[in-house]
């Protein structure tokens, strides 16, 4: 129960890496040489990854010759930058919208101009001239300019 399978060259390779490791059990371990044994393909791959995890670790450290500082502050900052924009971004969405009126939809806007007719009517004088303008445009085109 819970052994991997071994028939794929993917799965020896990463075998082979641990390997390199010393992560390997003697049940794994026998399996991997078993197929490197008859696989030329894992073959060649194995001799390439021993020579480069050899170079790797006979290698001596550099100590860089600058120092090296992590900005953690700066991360910290563009972080409240980011939730302080999308905030103003909403409400300066939502500000928008309401002022235009598209929150509610068209039935809210509706809803507000039914008003009783004396609401409607806060101006009757302007309202009669109006409605005399119309009538003699209909009647006169040209007294209507």
């Amino acid at each position: 129960m819970g052994q991997i399978p071994l028939h794929s060259c993917d799965q020896i390779r990463e075998l082979y890496s641990a390997s390199l490791d010393g992560e390997l059990s003697e049940l794994d371990s026998a399996r991997l040489h078993a197929h490197l044994a008859t696989c030329t393909g894992c073959s060649a791959y194995a001799a390439t990854t021993a020579t480069a995890a050899q170079i790797v670790r006979h290698t001596p450290l550099e100590r860089p010759t600058f120092p090296v500082v992590i900005p953690a502050r700066r991360v910290a900052v563009a972080r409240k930058l980011k939730v302080v924009a999308a905030a103003a971004a909403v409400t300066v969405t939502i500000g928008l919208s309401v002022a235009i009126g598209t929150i509610g939809g068209p039935s809210a806007a509706r809803a507000t101009h039914k008003a009783s007719p004396s609401q409607k009517l806060r101006f009757p004088d302007q309202e009669l001239r109006m409605l005399q303008r119309a009538s003699q445009a209909r009647t006169h085109p040209r007294l209507a300019l």
